[in-house]
């Protein structure tokens, strides 16, 4: 098992090791991030595209998760994400 010194939780954790399929991102994603946090922005990144409605079919859709993913991760210039985490509903069943 490979570790990874994270810079989202700033932990050494677990690295992550199924594809990711994110083209030039992927390496420094999989060198800076360890499993759990991506978990965590796995159910993030739920939140988001609901929350902003985007559209995962257009550019403009795609970069705005981009973007929103380098920032909670740590990755790049912060945005604010606090609208998605205050306003967002599960789903009732």
């Amino acid at each position: 098992m490979a570790e990874v010194s994270c810079v989202t939780c700033g932990l050494t954790g677990e690295a992550i090791t199924t594809p990711l399929f994110l083209g030039k991102l992927e390496a420094e994603i999989k060198a800076k991030v360890c499993t759990g946090c991506w978990k965590k922005w796995e159910g993030m990144r739920v939140m988001v595209i609901n929350e902003y409605q985007v559209n995962l079919g257009d550019e403009s859709g795609r970069e705005l998760v981009r973007k929103q993913m380098k920032a909670f991760l740590k990755l790049g210039e912060q945005v604010d994400s606090s609208k998605v985490a205050e306003n967002f509903r599960p789903p009732s069943s």
